[in-house]
């Protein structure tokens, strides 16, 4: 059975997506990174982007 994120199309699914963010921030929880810090991080990268 593939196990991997992508769908038929090559896309990773929105489900799967979502299953990531959990990941990432189940990881960052144990790693001792708060859930805030990171959605700053990614809001000062995107406002860098936008830039």
């Amino acid at each position: 059975m593939d196990k991997s994120n992508q769908g038929n199309d090559g896309e990773l699914l929105t489900g799967d997506l979502d299953l990531e963010w959990v990941y990432l921030l189940m990881s960052a929880k144990e790693a001792g990174i708060g859930a805030e810090e990171i959605r700053r991080f990614f809001s000062e990268k995107t406002a860098l982007q936008a830039m």
